[in-house]
């Protein structure tokens, strides 16, 4: 028995040896996400109608030290928003980062801060303040680094700035996940898997949340899911475990680059189920993965002009 654990362990650490550190970013690569992200977070930005009420009731997170009904002055959310545009020019450009980042880090919390300070806190909006935050910090780091050196930082291994933005907004995005799912183990007393068929209930509020919203008779009759589910309770703490653990374990997305596609597309696959079945929507974490963890443009690279080359190599030359 002590042998076989030994192994193990042994198997265990030579797999955590051979990943869980930065790649090789091209420059190509990290322009491309850095396109694709910009019109994601200007979406979540340009919102026609951010906020219900011009007050904070029930405050959360900065709202509690500052009075943010200041927001819904008439000039803040448009000034907002033209400066959200400069600073994800810059952040496209490449150029700026350092000033560009830390600003649309601050603008977006206060912005989603003060809407959940109204009375009805969600989370639709946090990967996106996530994402940016952890990019300003790395930045503001290095940045930071330089200054007290007073020369450029010179990175190991043909790594750059780049690897270290990707490394970071990967463990960042992962981290929330393996977030919920603690959270959901200290909430339950570690019973979350085996009283997860009461999640049925959640499947019948969320559909009668969206008939009173909607008033579509789709969502006027019964709850199948749910049905389903109270019907089936081994089989459904089985599909909700799998789906408990997928979060538990979201940082192996940092061994290297297949474990990141692979477990991106399986949260995309979650949150497509939660969706389908609960009707609650999870655009941008869906975008946010596809972006920074399926990260296709380098696959279809990979598979076709690279699939010559060492890739560390080809990618950090360009």
């Amino acid at each position: 028995m002590r042998e076989a654990f030994d192994r193990g362990k042994q198997r265990l650490a030579r797999w955590c040896a051979e990943g869980f550190r930065p790649v090789p970013v091209g420059k190509w690569e990290w322009f491309l996400m850095r396109l694709f992200f910009a019109p994601v977070a200007l979406h979540d930005f340009w919102d026609f109608h951010p906020f219900a009420y011009e007050k904070q009731p029930i405050p959360v997170g900065l709202a509690k030290i500052f009075d943010l009904t200041w927001l819904h002055e008439p000039w803040a959310y448009p000034a907002f928003v033209v400066v959200a545009i400069l600073g994800l020019i810059s952040y496209v450009a490449g150029r700026g980062l350092v000033i560009s980042l830390p600003l649309l880090t601050l603008l977006h919390v206060l912005m989603r801060t003060y809407e959940n300070s109204q009375g009805s806190i969600h989370h639709s909006h946090h990967m996106i303040s996530l994402v940016l935050l952890a990019q300003a910090v790395v930045v503001v780091t290095f940045k930071v680094k330089e200054w007290r050196r007073k020369k450029a930082i010179e990175f190991p291994d043909g790594l750059s700035l780049r690897s270290y933005l990707l490394y970071y907004t990967q463990g960042t995005v992962a981290a929330t996940y393996v977030i919920a799912a603690l959270s959901k183990t200290i909430n339950s007393k570690l019973m979350w898997v085996w009283n997860s068929p009461y999640v049925a209930f959640d499947f019948v509020k969320a559909q009668r949340q969206k008939y009173f919203k909607l008033l579509e008779p789709e969502f006027a009759g019964d709850t199948v899911a749910a049905e389903w589910v109270l019907s089936h309770p081994m089989l459904a703490r089985i599909g909700f475990g799998g789906a408990f653990f997928l979060e538990l374990l979201a940082l192996v997305a940092l061994k290297n680059r297949p474990w990141a596609f692979w477990t991106g597309l399986a949260l995309i696959a979650l949150h497509r189920g939660i969706f389908l079945i609960m009707h609650l929507r999870f655009y941008n974490s869906e975008l946010v993965l596809l972006i920074f963890f399926l990260n296709l443009p380098y696959w279809i690279w990979r598979f076709t002009a690279g699939r010559k080359r060492v890739p560390g190599e080809a990618l950090s030359a360009r």
